[in-house]
């Protein structure tokens, strides 16, 4: 007697016991509370999700994503950008208690374009000034980190040099090393020079989205950006975050700080970026690029570098500097609706230029009295509110903290010439020579008591 002939492949088994399954579609469940698979659902109290559209396939697309399609492990990445270096929020928590429920979701919306930005969380930020900050929600910050490096790999090429602002391998050093550079290049060769500095009147409630929006719409065709990105560029842009939803996390006593044409919801109609998005600092680099180029093309100007709004432009002709300053004016007028502050510069090198935390001279270079006032405050509000006549009375929490606010202001004092100023630090505040190292007696077992440090005193 012949025995019949077992089945060999998963589509032979499936029909052994019963199961209709397609040879194209395959897919298991899981049970997510322990991480056992089974193909029958048994023993897992109804507690199973399909999975086939979430596995890497062999080319490392996610396996359910057609071409342009965002795949479960872009959305993936994204989340661990989002929250990598990030003290972890309630809205965060709440995230990644469901975090693959809220990737598949994000997944479905971002594909089915029916995304849409949540209501924002504003706060008001008071140093080094008053100013509102738009906190994302932790769902966005996803979006946001999913779209932007897409859209970075295609301006990331085109953006001039000396545009130092969110880009990476650039920053606030970068850029004055480089104003440093170029200050002594005009200064050694005429003995004199001039710089001209400007900056844009409320530059991010004054971006104007459909302007923007059709820059990135033209790139982004033109590089054939896969349409998820361009229609979620395009709900980043398309309604203002008041229409959106904004949850105040401050006081009325806190935003009255705030000036009335600084609020974002008093932005003109179609205008306003919230401060505090990955989104918002990619597209002001972007708004701006068109300035950028028009500088460094049009205007040919040799020596030009921006961070955000704020930029110098350096030559050892003052005539030259009024003539630019003029059609700038123009430019930013007429094509990007924007307008500069009242505060204009025009003046000799030798005046010194005021620019992100330093004064820059054709010798040397300062750190701005404003930080070094801030530097000073800080310092003798925690040394007077722990000092004690046996030395600093401190948890090993409070002692480093005050260790992180000196090391902060000594990277920033370090790129300037500040010998004496931290030798002065020093003789008015000697106790600091004992955060060098942090005390034998900080170990486990006092990490949440208070303990006297013995510190040196003049």
């Amino acid at each position: 007697m012949t025995k019949p002939r077992q089945p060999q492949g998963r589509a032979d088994r499936s029909q052994a016991r019963g199961i209709a399954e397609s040879p194209s579609d395959y897919a298991w469940n899981v049970n997510f509370n322990n991480g056992n698979s089974n193909l029958n659902n048994q023993n897992n109290q109804g507690r199973v999700r399909a999975v086939r559209s979430v596995l890497p396939s062999a080319s490392g697309e996610s396996q359910g994503a057609t071409q342009g399609e965002v795949g479960f492990r872009d959305l993936h990445s994204a989340w661990q950008r989002a929250r990598r270096r990030k003290v972890p929020s309630q809205n965060q928590l709440q995230f990644e208690a469901h975090w693959i429920d809220g990737l598949l979701d994000l997944q479905q919306q971002i594909n089915a374009g029916t995304w849409q930005p949540r209501r924002t969380t504003c706060f008001i930020a008071t140093k080094p000034k008053a100013r509102q900050i738009h906190a994302p929600d932790f769902a966005d910050r996803i979006v946001h980190h999913w779209l932007v490096p897409q859209l970075e790999a295609i301006y990331e090429p085109g953006f001039i040099h000396h545009s130092y602002a969110n880009r990476r391998g650039k920053g606030t050093h970068a850029a004055v090393a480089a104003l440093r550079k170029q200050v002594r290049q005009v200064h050694s060769g005429q003995r004199g020079g001039f710089y001209l500095q400007l900056d844009i009147r409320n530059f991010f409630n004054t971006i104007h989205r459909p302007t923007l929006y059709r820059m990135l719409k033209q790139r982004m065709q033109r590089r054939h950006v896969p349409l998820t990105a361009q229609r979620v560029a395009h709900a980043l842009l398309r309604r203002s975050v008041e229409r959106q939803g904004v949850l105040h996390r401050s006081t009325a006593a806190e935003r009255a700080h705030v000036p009335p044409h600084k609020r974002l919801e008093n932005a003109p109609p179609g205008c306003g970026l919230p401060v505090g998005n990955l989104s918002s600092q990619f597209f002001a680099n972007v708004y701006l690029d068109a300035l950028d180029q028009f500088v460094k093309h049009t205007l040919k100007a040799p020596r030009y570098l921006r961070y955000v709004d704020d930029f110098v432009l350096v030559h050892h002709s003052r005539d030259q500097l009024q003539a630019w300053l003029e059609q700038i004016t123009t430019f930013l007028r007429e094509t990007l609706r924007l307008e500069l502050k009242a505060d204009i510069r025009l003046r000799p090198l030798t005046d010194g230029i005021d620019f992100l935390g330093y004064v820059t001279y054709p010798t040397h270079t300062r750190v701005r009295s404003r930080v070094v006032r801030h530097a000073r405050t800080a310092l003798r509000a925690w040394h007077h509110h722990h000092a004690t006549p046996q030395g600093a009375r401190c948890t090993p929490a409070e002692f480093r903290n005050l260790g992180s606010i000196w090391a902060s202001y000594r990277g920033h004092f370090s790129n300037a010439d500040s010998y004496r100023l931290v030798h002065l630090f020093h003789a008015r505040h000697p106790w600091l020579a004992s955060l060098t190292t942090i005390p034998r007696r900080f170990d486990h077992r006092t990490e949440g008591r208070r303990i006297t440090v013995r510190i040196h005193h003049a």
